[in-house]
């Protein structure tokens, strides 16, 4: 009989397998294996494993949060403020008034969508990055 804890345990498992970029055959086999103890002795999986990031390190230790939370913050300020500089910009050029520093607002359209623009790439390129890296592992 298995622990009620069993299923949350191997999701969040999965999870923090997935944010190490574990492949795909890596992450099946480790759950595998994990169930397949948890169900022969239906211990706790937490007391059995321990927190399933902390045992999701032994498996991918090199792990890529540090990447991610990069990519994150870059895209909040990115987004945020090339949004910023083009709303501003459109309004302002409507308006007739300077949007940044006494600039025309064609200059803060021309940031913001620059910055927007840079955003959207940056995206791409780390998409086709790690796609290429998981066909690469599987």
């Amino acid at each position: 009989m298995t622990h009620p804890d069993t299923d949350a345990y191997l999701d969040e498992l999965r999870t923090a397998l997935e944010l190490r970029d574990a492949s795909d055959h890596q992450t099946a086999d480790i759950i595998r294996q994990t169930r397949s103890h948890l169900i022969d002795t239906g211990e706790d999986p937490y007391e059995a494993f321990g927190d399933p990031r902390d045992y999701a390190k032994q498996y991918a230790p090199h792990s890529t949060p540090v990447r991610f939370w990069a990519l994150i913050i870059g895209s909040v300020i990115l987004a945020t403020t090339g949004g910023w500089l083009l709303t501003n910009g459109i309004i302002n050029l409507v308006g007739g008034n300077t949007v940044l520093w006494g600039l025309p607002p064609v200059v803060g359209i021309i940031v913001g969508s620059l910055l927007i623009v840079t955003w959207m790439a940056a995206l791409v390129t780390v998409g086709v990055r790690h796609a290429r890296q998981r066909r690469i592992r599987n």
